[in-house]
């Protein structure tokens, strides 16, 4: 394994786990809504910037896990 992706990863994950911190802080704050545009669906969901921020850091997560597994890059 090259050390470059073992950090990249270590610092992506370590960025994961701020974006759910910062996921859960909102929800206490009034984020939570119906998802009233889909019938089927009963769960309340979260849209918010933070819910966003927390997709992209978590397709940056499993870009760096899948360097780290494949040793390619």
């Amino acid at each position: 394994m090259k050390i470059k992706n073992i950090l990249e990863a270590e610092k992506e994950a370590k960025r994961f786990i701020v974006k759910i911190k910062e996921l859960k802080s909102s929800e206490l704050n009034g984020y939570r809504v119906k998802n009233n545009d889909k019938p089927y669906s009963t769960k309340e969901t979260y849209q918010s910037k933070e819910t966003g921020d927390l997709k992209r850091s978590s397709m940056d997560l499993t870009r760096s896990l899948s360097k780290l597994r494949n040793d390619v890059w």
